[in-house]
């Protein structure tokens, strides 16, 4: 990139939401929303002691615990039906009531009222930075693609080593099998024994490197059981020769 040139990346200019900062409710508007919101719990109590009345629960003295825990399903069951039905409703009215200033804000012209004006440039940010999330969302998804990709590739190259390091000590097990006492050079046969002291803890040492390979696979949520290589790997259950 040249000097001088923008950063692609860079939203901070889109992102100086002046309007919103700015913005702030007059007294009586923040009344009306307190005591909306006030309407809203006191109606939802309402739902709730309305289903517990139909279920009966006013006398739990006489019942018995069979008759109580089904009337306590029944009361539950109702109660979650009534909150799913106000939850609705809600929704339903909020979304007219936000619909309705919307629309004249962004196509009233004219006629708009100050009050609705005052929404447009929300409207306008509100816009951007939905953009602005998609787009962002859309990167973290490739992102997260291509970060799996590699950690499987890292995954097939750690067990690859372990392959070749298997190798390589089943060769070192081969020479192993000409007897150190059969070499009469005693500086020779004195390394032939340091370097099969030197497998045997290669030896220790890739059946750890296996154990924390398979736990990283396991931990990493890569979906092992379904691929060959990655199965093999975790599943191997070899025994020291």
């Amino acid at each position: 990139m040249t000097d001088g040139a923008p950063d692609p990346s860079d939203y901070s200019d889109l992102l100086q939401t002046h309007h919103s900062d700015a913005f702030a409710f007059s007294a009586l508007e923040q009344l009306a929303l307190d005591l909306h919101d006030q309407l809203r719990e006191l109606e939802l109590q309402r739902s709730l002691l309305a289903a517990q009345t139909d279920a009966g629960l006013s006398d739990v003295s006489g019942p018995s615990d069979d008759v109580l825990q089904e009337q306590l399903i029944v009361a539950e069951r109702e109660a979650m039906e009534a909150k799913a039905e106000y939850e609705l409703r809600n929704r339903i009215t909020h979304n007219v009531l936000v619909m309705d200033p919307v629309l004249k804000a962004v196509h009233g012209g004219e006629r708009t009222d100050f009050a609705e004006k005052r929404l447009l440039p929300l409207i306008t940010e509100n816009d951007v930075i939905s953009m602005l999330h998609g787009d962002l969302s859309s990167r973290l998804a490739v992102t997260t693609r291509a970060f799996s990709t590699a950690e499987e590739s890292n995954i097939r190259a750690n067990d690859r080593n372990a392959q070749l390091a298997k190798t390589l000590l089943k060769l070192a097990e081969e020479a192993r099998d000409q007897s150190t006492y059969d070499i009469e050079n005693p500086r020779l046969r004195e390394q032939v024994r340091s370097v099969e002291k030197s497998v045997k803890e290669s030896r220790r040492r890739l059946h750890t490197l296996k154990g924390i390979l398979s736990g990283m696979i396991v931990g990493s949520g890569i979906d092992w059981a379904e691929k060959e290589v990655l199965r093999e790997l975790v599943m191997d259950d070899e025994e020291d020769d």
